[in-house]
């Protein structure tokens, strides 16, 4: 259901102030006079249409599109206002300038006026002298994370040997263990650097380390499928890209996903920590 501001008007008067309470309107233009004495009405910019263009945004992944419509004779200046969903408080705006008529599409990350934290928002687009057409909604929804699972398909969470810190021969498990189809995509959980590409025949099998963005995080990724790892060390890598598929490489009895996250480094002075709660997060 599309979701609208409270009055006809899109200007800067509909948005929320931080706590919730309505920001004081800007004090109305006096209308100009005409050549006989008359009112001359303020021509106002119309918006026709708004609307964000893939509403589940990561950090550091693709990002969305802002696309809206403006119509009339006036350039107006225009803001994007990132309210929180749950009480119309105002995070942030973005000032997008003075825009003319037309139609404008512009990329929309998450990080313009610093990192939203997770949650969901609502995008409000205001301006001065600028009013909603009747048929136009002022507000588009948004959903932002800064992690993804990273599987992109069904899988199954394993039993007690998955989980980190179960017995193996010689050495404990350093991570958590997702039974899924061979094929399956595997995708970044954070965007960062690739950090290695190897294969090692009696372990790991295909595997691929990414060094996550502004975080002490390292992700590791084994048992990939022959020939689907289509990244190489340093490489940039967006949250949600794929770095392989589910194989059964290695040391490996089923196609897996076998997953570790190291703080401070992979075998460079780090540690390997359960990745089960992140996960679990991730899936919710």
């Amino acid at each position: 259901m599309a979701l609208h501001a409270p009055a006809a008007s899109a200007d800067d008067g509909g948005a929320t102030a931080p706590g919730g309470r309505h920001a004081k309107k800007r004090q109305a233009s006096t209308p100009a006079k005409g050549p006989s004495g008359g009112v001359r009405p303020v021509r106002a910019t119309l918006l026709t249409s708004f609307d964000l263009r893939r509403k589940h945004l990561f950090l550091y992944g693709r990002a969305g599109r802002l696309v809206f419509t403006l119509s009339g004779r006036r350039a107006t200046s225009v803001r994007i206002h990132v309210l929180r969903a749950s009480d119309r408080s105002l995070v942030s705006s973005l000032d997008l300038g003075e825009r003319a008529a037309g139609r404008y599409s512009i990329p929309f990350t998450g990080t313009e006026a610093g990192v939203l934290p997770e949650g969901r928002y609502l995008l409000h687009i205001a301006g001065r002298r600028l009013r909603r057409g009747p048929a136009a909604s002022s507000t588009a929804e948004l959903d932002f994370r800064h992690h993804v699972f990273p599987l992109a398909g069904s899988f199954d969470w394993g039993n007690e040997g998955s989980r980190f810190g179960a017995r193996r021969k010689g050495h404990l498990h350093q991570g958590h263990d997702l039974a899924a189809a061979e094929g399956t995509p595997v995708v970044a959980p954070r965007g960062g650097l690739v950090k290695a590409v190897g294969y090692q025949p009696g372990g790991a099998g295909h595997y691929v380390v990414v060094d996550g963005a502004t975080e002490s995080h390292d992700y590791v990724f084994m048992h990939l499928r022959s020939g689907s790892i289509p990244l190489t060390t340093g490489d940039p890598v967006r949250t949600g890209q794929l770095v392989g598929e589910v194989g059964n490489t290695g040391r490996s009895f089923g196609a897996h996903l076998h997953f570790e996250i190291w703080v401070g480094g992979w075998f460079s002075g780090g540690a390997p920590v359960d990745p089960l709660p992140f996960l679990q997060a991730w899936a919710g």
